[in-house]
């Protein structure tokens, strides 16, 4: 019965760590993909054109290294946001866009 229990103990203990583990490594993905241009309010792509808009969303990826499928746009204080959903985790991604006549 003890060595169950200490097995189970175990088990539990690694599942734990896996999980903290892999929370914490997505958390430095999305960091690291929130410091690239266009995946942040703070850092949007400049639109200059339409065809900006489109390549930015058949390039972007998860977090998770899935594509995203395009869910429409919206406007949010200024900015252009291309609303998007990964086709692996179902996590939301949005792309952000400065319009140039805004930047004056």
């Amino acid at each position: 019965m003890d060595l169950l229990l200490l097995a189970l103990l175990i088990a539990l203990s690694v599942w734990g760590f896996r999980k903290v583990r892999g929370s914490l490594e997505g958390a430095s993905r999305r960091r690291a993909r929130a410091s690239l241009p266009g995946y942040s309010p703070d850092r949007p792509l400049v639109l200059t054109s339409r065809f900006v808009l489109e390549e930015a969303q058949q390039a972007a990826r998860c977090s998770c290294g899935g594509g995203v499928l395009s869910l429409g746009e919206t406007s949010r204080l200024g900015l252009r946001v291309a609303r998007g959903r990964c086709v692996e985790c179902d996590a939301d991604v949005d792309l952000f866009f400065v319009l140039p006549e805004l930047l004056n």
